[in-house]
């Protein structure tokens, strides 16, 4: 979607979905090379620290009430979802998560209780991944909702982003899609161990979250790469009972989409030292390679109209 001001863009966030928001709002942002490795478009923002080989990780990531969670969800699984969610995205870069600063929104009748016990979820998390809790902001707004700004590093090796993947490479994901109905988005497990290997061993040539679904964000990580893809429906790992349209549509998986080269998978799957499972689910091809129908391929958008 055009952002010069020049060019006739529509004035309806359905039609723009949003990719398209997203293009509209920071298409013109430059940023300066020297300093950022990359911004907009992948799953964290990279700023370069010291030296040839660190890496500053950062992510900002918010849950509403009435969109990530309902009025009835536990406090503290509130709490542990908006900062387990920012850590899912530092995962996707193979990064280890330093500090996070949290702004919370809440209406002025809103119980002070229920807030203890949503910010006791955010310091369990923390103090199981190692975050530091050091600061945020607080502002009354008519739904409650939790912001939570994120500083990870990678040091002794570079970050994986989604612009490295290559035609021919196979593309895999961890563990199983499909589990939005269930209280999966509410205790899943950020793969940030697993994310870190891949970065450290070099097996990975692309790499990012699953939070909008399959469908939505394997078709971003081509697009960053300009090539792409064939998926494999019958490899595709699905959650007990979920479907294949399911697992493929349903956001939240907060599994990790990778690409491998196709010499580096024997090598991955017997050095892979996790419990998580490892599928190989296609293959990277040239830019216009699609899925076939009747797979059709799209995910959770927070705007767009199908």
């Amino acid at each position: 979607m055009p952002s010069d001001s020049s060019q006739p863009i529509s004035d309806s966030l359905a039609t723009l979905g949003e990719n398209g928001l997203v293009h509209l709002l920071t298409g013109r942002w430059k940023t300066n090379p020297g300093r950022i490795l990359t911004g907009v478009g992948d799953d964290c923002a990279v700023l370069r620290g010291e030296g040839k080989n660190h890496f500053l990780v950062f992510k900002t990531d918010a849950v509403v009430e009435g969109v990530h969670f309902t009025p009835l969800e536990r406090p503290e699984l509130i709490g542990r979802k908006a900062l387990a969610r920012a850590l899912s995205d530092l995962a996707a870069m193979g990064a280890s998560p330093l500090a996070a600063v949290i702004t919370l929104g809440v209406a002025k009748d809103e119980s002070a209780r229920r807030l203890r016990a949503i910010y006791r979820g955010i310091e369990r998390a923390a103090k199981k991944y190692r975050v530091n809790l050091v600061g945020g902001e607080t502002t009354r707004a008519r739904q409650l909702f939790l912001n939570v700004a994120l500083l990870g590093e990678c040091r002794g090796y570079r970050p994986v982003l989604r612009s490295g993947a290559r035609t021919g490479d196979l593309i895999f994901v961890t563990g199983r899609l499909g589990a939005t109905r269930s209280r999966h988005h509410l205790v899943f497990e950020p793969r940030l161990a697993e994310g870190q290997w891949l970065a450290r061993h070099k097996l990975a040539s692309s790499l990012m979250d699953l939070s909008d679904g399959l469908g939505a964000d394997l078709p971003r990580l081509a697009r960053a790469s300009g090539v792409g893809f064939q998926l494999d429906p019958a490899a595709i790992p699905r959650s007990r009972n979920a479907t294949l349209q399911e697992a493929i549509q349903d956001g939240e998986d907060y599994e990790l989409l990778f690409t491998t080269k196709s010499s580096f998978a024997k090598t991955l799957k017997k050095k892979w030292p996790f419990a998580t499972p490892l599928h190989c689910i296609g293959v990277m091809g040239p830019r216009g390679r699609g899925p076939r129908k009747p797979l059709l391929v799209y995910g959770f958008d927070h705007f767009k109209q199908r």
